[in-house]
């Protein structure tokens, strides 16, 4: 990149650089990482297209747009991401936080606002970077919120996500089914964004997924489905009487769920993500 290129051109060059190498959303990925590397909003790169970019920025944007066009994920290489509106650090420990992961936390929140719990029990299972347990303490500061995950690498960013957001929770590093697992009491409510890919879909997905984001949180069997199976007796252990399951899951696989859970006379019932497509089951214990 030319000295005498400015900030517009160089937007321009590493836009038609990503669609040369099928980089998904080409311009958005420019704009965050050259925003990242002046320190400023996205926005902010609009009123300043003719700054002439100096020889240490030229670097370190080239060096970002070699990462991403190796397909590394721009959140991984940014380091952080929204969800709900908060800030969440991000790293390969854990799944990238999702939009359609909003619709399964605003589904919880309705539900405790709707049925009128005082100091709800909620535990977050396979919490990740802490997205959807974070969200909800903060959401519902009057609630006892757990979160839950075998990785200890997650788990810390988990906490440093907490601190972050300045939220408590109680974390606990293991498995949901360790038969020695415990709690002081049931649950209100469980919500989990479990692993939910198919052996069939793997080598199908988005290079930024299948290489970068681990694996152990995305892979659900030959069918996408072992956790699912796993869980059903699991939460009636963890359940109160009246207390509910949230739980994502792919795209085609809601109905399926449901069912899993009504042959165990759970109630079921499905809704639909921001773009319709059936991704939330909730299967409460009667």
């Amino acid at each position: 990149m030319s000295e005498t290129w400015t900030l517009q051109r160089v937007l321009n060059w590493t836009i038609g650089y990503f669609n040369e190498k099928h980089i998904p959303e080409p311009r958005l990925s420019a704009e965050l990482l050259l925003a990242h590397v002046l320190d400023c909003k996205r926005i902010e790169l609009y009123v300043q297209f003719e700054r002439l970019l100096s020889p240490e920025e030229r670097a370190d944007y080239r060096a970002l747009i070699q990462r991403r066009a190796a397909r590394e994920p721009v959140q991984y290489i940014l380091g952080e991401t929204e969800f709900m509106g908060l800030p969440f650090k991000v790293t390969p420990a854990a799944l990238i936080p999702r939009p359609e992961t909003e619709r399964l936390v605003d589904r919880v929140y309705e539900h405790l606002r709707q049925n009128s719990h005082s100091s709800p029990s909620i535990l977050d299972i396979g919490t990740g970077s802490g997205c959807i347990a974070i969200s909800l303490a903060k959401m519902l500061p009057e609630a006892q919120v757990w979160a839950l995950d075998q990785s200890a690498a997650a788990l810390e960013l988990a906490r440093e996500n907490a601190r972050r957001n300045d939220v408590t929770l109680q974390f606990r590093e293991n498995d949901i089914f360790d038969p020695a697992l415990t709690f002081p009491g049931p649950f209100n409510l469980l919500v989990t964004n479990p692993p939910y890919i198919a052996q069939a879909d793997w080598e199908n997905l988005e290079p930024e997924v299948r290489r970068f984001e681990p694996r152990e949180a995305l892979f659900g069997g030959a069918d996408g489905l072992d956790f699912y199976r796993r869980i059903v007796p699991r939460a009636q252990q963890l359940l109160l009487p009246g207390g509910g399951i949230f739980l994502e899951t792919g795209y085609d696989q809601a109905q399926t769920v449901a069912q899993l859970f009504a042959a165990a006379h759970f109630k079921t019932d499905i809704h639909q993500d921001y773009n319709q497509i059936e991704r939330i089951v909730i299967a409460y214990y009667e």
